[in-house]
């Protein structure tokens, strides 16, 4: 589903990447992890095309370009990304997730809305559509930023650190949701710093190192002490 190679991303004299190659199966839930600094971030930013990536990077999805796949891509940034202090309410920041597809002169309308709605309740936050984002705790905002990614139906999501920050209920709601669109065909890339709820919640896993790709495969084959002990320069 989502080929990656050779992929070197830098911030200024500061490589983050360098010559990075991953896959990506469809239909399971890969779980992307690292230590701090390693570059998870920067991976996913680069493959839906927030961050620059150096010549000679080739991404692919479902062996498209990111310009003809777009439409059928959901991406979920870190919730610090957002500015919760903005006057909002729930509803609103779930229809902006259309909004990239609507055409410059048209408002959303009935279609929007009702898609939106749909997913405020696949996350559980439908009862929340009418509160400011200024009032939600952080298990409600990462449903109402999943809502609000899965509003545009898409066929692969990559979701950026989608548990930071929530509650053992909200966890456990996003975890459900996760599981039934991995069961209906959604291909799945999380970024994620827990390795036992990666071990739980995930069919597939990638081991990021500072120095690279240190693993990747089925979860319980690829989480090895060995591979562990690499992934965060733990003596052996």
């Amino acid at each position: 589903m989502i080929d990656i190679e050779n992929l070197s991303v830098s911030y200024g004299a500061n490589k983050v990447l360098d010559s990075i190659s991953a896959h990506v199966e469809r239909g399971r839930i890969t779980g992307l992890v690292g230590a701090n600094g390693a570059g998870k971030s920067t991976l996913v930013k680069a493959a839906v095309g927030l961050v620059r990536a150096e010549p000679g990077a080739h991404i692919t999805f479902d062996a498209k370009s990111l310009e003809d796949f777009r439409d059928r891509l959901g991406y979920m940034p870190q919730q610090a990304a957002l500015d919760w202090s903005f006057p909002a309410v729930v509803g609103d920041l779930a229809i902006m997730g259309l909004s990239a597809r609507l055409p410059w002169y048209r408002w959303p309308g009935k279609e929007e809305k009702a898609a939106a709605h749909r997913a405020l309740e696949r996350t559980g936050a439908a009862n929340l559509a009418k509160r400011p984002i200024a009032a939600l705790s952080g298990g409600q905002r990462q449903r109402v930023l999943l809502a609000r990614t899965l509003a545009t139906d898409p066929d692969l999501l990559i979701l950026d650190e989608p548990f930071a920050g929530v509650d053992a209920v909200s966890q456990d709601a996003i975890v459900s949701v996760l599981r039934d669109l991995r069961d209906s065909g959604v291909t799945i890339l999380l970024v994620h710093h827990n390795l036992a709820e990666v071990a739980d919640y995930c069919d597939d896993v990638i081991l990021l190192g500072t120095g690279g790709i240190i693993s990747s495969g089925p979860t319980q084959q690829t989480l090895t002490d060995t591979a562990i002990s690499q992934l965060f320069s733990l003596p052996r």
